[in-house]
C-alpha cells in the first residue's frame, strides 16, 4: 500500500526545485540551513 500523502506532497514539491535556477537553489539551501539553526538553537535554549 502506498502512502498518497507523501507522493501528492513529495513529487510536485521535487518536480518544482528541480525546476529552480541554480542560484535559487543555493538560496533555497541557506533558507533551509537557517531555519534548522533556529530550530536547534531554540530547542537548546528552551531545555536549558
Amino acid at each position: 500500500m502506498t502512502n498518497l500523502r507523501y507522493t501528492q506532497i513529495i513529487v510536485p514539491m521535487d518536480k518544482y526545485v528541480e525546476s529552480l535556477t541554480p542560484r535559487a537553489k543555493v538560496w533555497l539551501s541557506v533558507l533551509e540551513g537557517s531555519l534548522v539553526l533556529v530550530l536547534f538553537a531554540s530547542l537548546t535554549f528552551y531545555v536549558g
